[in-house]
């Protein structure tokens, strides 16, 4: 099955390729993303729910990037299965980001998929149909991010409902080390010393693992235990104090 989408957004190649490389900024504008884990730059893992006519199935996905022209152009190779419906997906996909008039900026993303099992036997329609709802509903998202005032949080995409979506929003940050069984949680949530203990805590690690819940979605990035300055860095901005309304 071959798929290409596009939209203009009002942004640079620049904002917009630095959005669509951020896992965690992915996490809130993809239609039905659950979780997403970094495993390194160029490697990503994924819990995705979609449903297609009337089988509802949770894929764990698998995205590699296998090339890059920053902030042009993007080829990756993505797949995916779920055992629960016996159903899998592989697919190589390309985004190129081309400037339009004014500051705006063309996104136009293609994809070479294929579909095996119960999904696979709906047959190509409803899959262009799903395909192209959940690109407008992305499109709508990140739209949204772009107009949005600088520093605020854009809503919850109007996509795929996550696995918990009467939960209130909620973020929380863990960082462990791999070969260590004692939990930072508690200490990172401290304001006062937190981060003193947190480097504490993992200095023998080799490596660290930090966690980020928000909106019912989850976001892991591993870091190694030499970087763990960046590490703090990024929970300092995440834990950071934020303005009451």
């Amino acid at each position: 099955m071959e798929i290409e989408l596009s939209r203009t957004f009002d942004a640079t190649p620049e904002d917009l390729w630095a959005i669509l490389l951020d896992p965690e900024a992915m996490s809130d504008l993809v239609p039905g993303m659950q979780s997403v884990e970094v495993i390194s730059d160029t490697e990503y893992h994924a819990r995705i729910q979609v449903k297609i006519a009337f089988i509802n199935a949770r894929f764990n996905v698998r995205t590699v990037i296998t090339e890059m022209t920053r902030p042009s152009y993007l080829r990756s190779e993505t797949t995916g299965e779920d055992n629960s419906v016996g159903s899998s997906v592989k697919s190589v996909n390309e985004m190129f980001l081309t400037p339009v008039d004014g500051e705006g900026t063309e996104l136009r993303v293609k994809a070479g998929a294929t579909v095996l099992g119960r999904l696979g036997t709906l047959g190509l329609n409803p899959m262009r149909t799903k395909a192209a709802r959940m690109w407008d509903q992305f499109g709508d998202a990140l739209d949204k991010r772009l107009t949005a005032p600088e520093g605020g949080d854009t809503e919850e995409n109007a996509g795929e409902p996550h696995e918990k979506p009467d939960a209130a929003p909620e973020q929380r940050a863990t960082a462990e080390p791999a070969a260590n069984t004692g939990s930072a949680g508690a200490e990172a949530a401290k304001p006062d010393g937190a981060f003193t203990r947190l480097r504490r805590w993992i200095g023998g690690g080799e490596h660290i693992r930090a966690e980020i819940q928000r909106n019912g979605t989850t976001v892991i990035v591993h870091w190694p235990a030499g970087q763990a300055d960046q590490c703090l860095a990024w929970l300092d901005r995440q834990l950071g104090p934020r303005d009451e309304t």
